[in-house]
């Protein structure tokens, strides 16, 4: 278990509530929140912030990214959410009305959605908490038109990891694109993103990796730009050296940098950038085993209390429970009322354990429970 004592205080949540509910928002810790404020004072202090200093701090954040995740840091770039991250894989991969893309119809609606209206192409289904196995259902809907395969790494709901390998596997054996939603998984379970093979992924920060909203990261890989001509995404995806003179014709930037496309938000990754600092300081296996021995702990009690929850092979520290003939919304009243914060999804509470919880919490959430 991870020992929290030196940073508790970074967390007043903790004082306040029973917070269980990373899998929606993670509380800011203290430091990126000092970050935030005193890049705001300076912001209202002296107006114009140099250049080189916003710059400085998303070169910061690829570096504790490429850390974190390890990859490349010139393959990481800034991104605002989730369904930016999907957009820029689609704007890459650009899928045409005869191809198709595989997508998991039971993934978080950001995802099929922006599909449905900005893809062209022609839609094949899978289903991540179906009992096939998952790649088995792939297999079956790939043919020589498919372009990408689009897959959430973590499931919103029921907590199910996908197993990444085979899926890339066979997507490089027939050069389909790989495009993985992380924001279920990012800061709570361990990935090597180079070693991945994954072609894009992207995060929200503001869930597992306590980071304000409007924060976030996006992947992609060098296979990338094997496969398809590097473009720019705006006018800041490339590598303006002086920006008092617009008349030179810039190279576009390296790696994933071509896809930020416009003026970044520096006040947000002046903290996005303090959370991975503090992701950091610890290793994400660790991290993964933490959260992993919580859930573990907590599915054991509750199951011998009687409630319903979803197991499967592979699972996230998150827990879909409910309590038989008990209406789960009213459940969460309760537990609100007594300070406990969790989430109501699909007709079940979830929880969501981070490494910030400690076993005690967990055994009093169990003492909550009716």
């Amino acid at each position: 278990m991870i020992d929290i004592s030196g940073i508790r205080e970074f967390f007043p949540v903790k004082q306040s509530l029973l917070y269980f509910n990373f899998a929606a928002d993670g509380p800011l810790p203290v430091p990126s929140q000092n970050a935030l404020c005193e890049a705001a004072k300076e912001c209202s202090r002296i107006g114009s912030i140099p250049v080189d200093k916003q710059a400085g701090v998303f070169e910061g954040m690829r570096s504790e990214l490429s850390t974190l995740f390890k990859g490349k840091k010139e393959n990481f770039a800034y991104i605002t959410n989730t369904s930016e991250g999907i957009l820029y894989s689609l704007l890459a991969v650009d899928i045409k009305e005869d191809e198709n893309y595989i997508i998991a119809a039971d993934s978080f609606p950001t995802t099929y959605r922006l599909m449905e209206n900005m893809c062209k192409g022609t839609r094949k289904n899978v289903y991540i908490n179906d009992a096939t196995p998952l790649v088995d259902q792939v297999k079956k809907q790939v043919d020589s038109k498919t372009r990408a395969i689009i897959l959430d790494w973590v499931h919103y709901f029921s907590g199910k990891v996908i197993d990444l390998t085979p899926i890339v596997e066979l997507a490089r054996s027939k050069n389909i694109f790989t495009i993985i939603d992380g924001i279920q998984g990012a800061g709570s379970l361990s990935i090597e993103l180079e070693r991945s093979g994954v072609d894009f992924f992207f995060t929200g920060g503001q869930k597992w990796l306590l980071s304000p909203q409007g924060s976030g990261f996006i992947y992609v890989s060098d296979k990338v730009w094997e496969k398809i001509p590097r473009k720019s995404f705006g006018w800041l995806g490339y590598d303006w050296k002086d920006f008092s003179d617009y008349s030179i014709d810039p190279e576009m930037r390296p790696g994933a940098g071509v896809m930020e496309y416009g003026t970044r938000p520096f006040i947000t990754g002046t903290a996005f950038r303090e959370s991975l600092r503090l992701f950091n300081r610890f290793d994400l296996k660790a991290i993964e085993s933490h959260t992993m021995e919580l859930r573990k702990f907590f599915v054991e009690q509750i199951v011998k209390r009687g409630y319903e929850t979803i197991l499967n092979e592979s699972m996230a520290p998150i827990v879909p429970f409910k309590k038989p003939g008990k209406e789960s919304a009213e459940l969460l009243r309760e537990l609100n009322k007594k300070n406990v914060s969790l989430a109501l999804r699909n007709g079940y509470l979830r929880a969501a354990f981070h490494f910030i919880n400690e076993r005690e919490e967990v055994e009093r959430l169990i003492e909550l429970l009716p």
